[in-house]
């Protein structure tokens, strides 16, 4: 058995004890003799090979145990980062992003969405390296807080910071075997409560300035999103091959994984304006190409470029945002367009399951409520709403 004794000057007690003819002195970091005494024991039976690893893992647990209380925790992480390195499978936060990209777990998102999911890897990439972390099974809970705490600061609106959050911790559930992740340190975030208010509806004077001063593209687009309700990255993707005679029949880009498909009727001033544009466009795959070219690359530029058409119409888009977001919020955009033509449907007493299944809308839950429409129904409710003047088109796009 080791020898405790008290050197003079230290408070702890030092053990020695003899291995193959070699004499091995060192402090127990104990004051107390009987914590000593076993501290000095465990050391003596682990050098002498005496003990396996339950026995080093109880040991450690029980000095754990006697640090502070403030200091438990951080060493038990410093611990388990220090245990992990030795992991088979461990990955490096620099390979997460193509390791995420060439998952299948991940599932099959749209280039728009790959694109925002890149940015907001960017911003985590660049901010955790501070923090000394170069493989993922190093980041811990504080960390992703910590994270959570610097994005919020940084003015972002609560649906930005949501979207951030729900991705990374996405992210980490797809990577966890590659990774080695014991946990996910993103499951404990809590969401922002989201405004109230978002998009508003163009009133009926703010429409006809629109609909009247709207030249080139714009023109066409504003038609659709009026009598669709469709939004815009699903107008600028729309091909020829989605509209016949009557009707335009698509997937959103919302409901893409579940491959929902609506039919949407063709208003009577909406026909007129595809038939002009089928001809300014023969031979073409999309309604749009450049608009749909441009979407593809940047899907905020023709969000600008529409928000810059309703300023030259004299319609304010923006208010002051709150404390804890951007310093604008943007009311009225092509979105408002969507929110006019439910708003439209609704003054003409089209029933709510017509209106629901026009635009997509509701949970499962919700549209078991619901009988669905059937075309002649949602035939009438889309004829049924006001035709707007569209100056006419006196040159091309």
């Amino acid at each position: 058995m080791a020898s405790i004794i008290k050197r003079p000057g230290s408070p702890f007690f030092y053990a020695r004890f003899m291995v193959d003819g070699k004499d091995k002195w060192f402090s127990t970091k104990c004051k107390d003799r009987k914590q000593a005494q076993e501290v000095a024991n465990g050391r003596e039976q682990a050098a002498r090979g005496k003990v396996n690893v339950e026995d080093y893992f109880t040991g450690l647990t029980a000095l754990l145990a006697r640090l502070p209380k403030g200091d438990q925790d951080a060493k038990r992480e410093a611990l388990a980062r220090r245990l992990m390195q030795g992991k088979s499978s461990t990955l490096k936060v620099i390979d997460a992003w193509q390791t995420w990209m060439d998952s299948p777990q991940k599932g099959n998102p749209g280039a728009v969405t790959i694109r925002a999911y890149d940015a907001t890897w960017k911003r985590f990439s660049k901010w955790i390296p501070a923090h000394k972390v170069d493989y993922l099974h190093e980041i811990t809970e504080t960390h992703a807080q910590d994270y959570a705490a610097d994005l919020w600061k940084s003015h972002v609106s609560p649906r930005t910071f949501n979207g951030h959050t729900k991705f990374l911790k996405s992210m980490f559930a797809v990577l966890r075997v590659k990774a080695g992740l014991l946990t996910n340190v993103w499951a404990n975030i809590k969401s922002m409560d989201k405004e109230t208010q978002g998009r508003q509806n163009f009133t009926p004077e703010e429409l006809a300035a629109i609909c009247s001063k709207a030249k080139g593209s714009t023109r066409y687009m504003i038609g659709i999103g009026l009598y669709t309700g469709l939004r815009m990255g699903d107008v600028v993707n729309l091909k020829w091959e989605n509209i016949d005679k009557n009707s335009i029949t698509m997937i959103p880009s919302k409901t893409k994984r579940k491959g929902k498909q609506i039919t949407l009727p063709i208003h009577p001033v909406l026909r007129v304006l595809l038939d002009e544009l089928c001809k300014q466009t023969a031979g073409q795959e999309y309604l749009f190409p450049a608009e749909h070219e441009r979407y593809q690359k940047n899907d905020g530029s023709i969000s600008k470029l529409f928000q810059q058409f309703l300023n030259d119409c004299g319609i304010k888009t923006r208010e002051p945002g709150g404390d804890h977001r951007r310093q604008v919020i943007v009311r009225k955009g092509f979105h408002s367009l969507r929110h006019s033509f439910v708003s439209l449907c609704a003054a003409n007493r089209v029933p709510q399951f017509a209106i629901q299944e026009l635009v997509g809308h509701g949970s499962p839950a919700m549209t078991a409520l619901y009988s669905h429409a059937d075309f002649t129904q949602k035939q009438d409710a889309i004829n049924g709403l006001p035709a707007m003047v569209f100056d006419e088109q006196k040159s091309d796009n």
